[in-house]
């Protein structure tokens, strides 16, 4: 099926993302002596009950280590075993699966509010559709001081590259719409303007030639498949640099749309930045002009 080449190929290519990891466990010297792992979990209550969405083949808390979590995915353990079978990772990495997710609202799925000391969610929040009430029910479901633990994708060291960074007003469409799936603009846009360079994700001092991921006829297919069939075709529904994902939050808060604050956050390393969010933190909010001028610098 068509939808393969967005479902198939970029979301094993969390293999990529997933190498960035392991080059900066081996170097972790290098960046404060913290892993990985150690920015995704900073702050958060190690011992308390947490939440993981959608770690796939690549949990960063598992059940194995002795994490108190919960394990959401968009399949249940077989199907996910089954679907990354043939993709060169560590089927036994992949966690039993506590929560099915099918588009309901976390919190009707989970069966409860306020439940959870942390929630973590790497390279999740450029797939959903409508990342207004993602962030919402993440909210409901943290205890007041719980925590949100993102791992984001930096739009410009992977198969983002083309695309410019997401608008609040984008947002604010999806929200009003409750979007359940991507959009076929965003479709579109995905499949004919990936990139790589090298691989389909890279560190900033990569110098290889940027190159197309698909054919023009690929682009043209999954967006008459997203015009005439009720498929869900994953691809990423938004972009980010750390920048403008201050001023998305800046904006979100000054809407009255989200009530989480930063906690903490780093910086880029290989392909991806980290931002801890917190419901008892002061919402960020910062000089608007300021933000957009240093989004619209960081996008080169």
């Amino acid at each position: 099926m068509a939808d393969a080449v967005a479902a198939g190929q970029f979301k094993s290519g969390q293999a990529h993302y997933e190498s960035f990891g392991k080059k900066e466990n081996r170097m972790r010297n290098l960046f404060g002596g913290m892993s990985r792992v150690d920015k995704a979990m900073y702050q958060l209550d190690k011992k308390g009950l947490g939440l993981e969405i959608g770690p796939s083949h690549n949990p960063v808390a598992p059940k194995k280590k002795g994490f108190n979590v919960h394990i959401l995915d968009h399949f249940d353990t077989n199907a996910l075993r089954n679907k990354y079978a043939m993709h060169g990772v560590k089927i036994e990495n992949i966690e039993d699966v506590d929560f099915v997710w099918s588009g309901e609202p976390l919190p009707e799925l989970i069966g409860q509010q306020s439940c959870y000391d942390w929630i973590i969610a790497s390279h999740v929040i450029e797939h959903v559709p409508d990342l207004v009430s993602f962030l919402q029910q993440c909210a409901s479901l943290l205890k007041p001081d719980g925590k949100l633990s993102l791992i984001i994708p930096d739009k410009r060291y992977c198969f983002d590259y083309f695309n410019p960074p997401s608008s609040t007003g984008e947002f604010l469409d999806a929200f009003d719409l409750k979007r359940k799936r991507p959009s076929v603009g965003k479709v579109f846009d995905h499949v004919s303007n990936a990139c790589k360079r090298g691989g389909i994700a890279w560190a900033a001092d990569t110098t290889d030639e940027l190159t197309f991921v698909h054919s023009m006829e690929q682009a043209k297919a999954l967006w008459h498949q997203a015009r005439n069939s009720e498929d869900y075709i994953d691809v990423h529904c938004w972009r980010f640099t750390p920048e403008s994902f201050h001023l998305i939050l800046s904006d979100m808060n000054t809407l009255q749309l989200n009530d989480l604050g930063i906690v903490k956050e780093f910086e880029t390393t290989g392909c991806e930045f980290y931002v801890t969010l917190g419901k008892a933190i002061n919402p960020t909010t910062m000089d608007r002009l300021l933000m957009l001028q240093q989004s619209k610098a960081s996008d080169v």
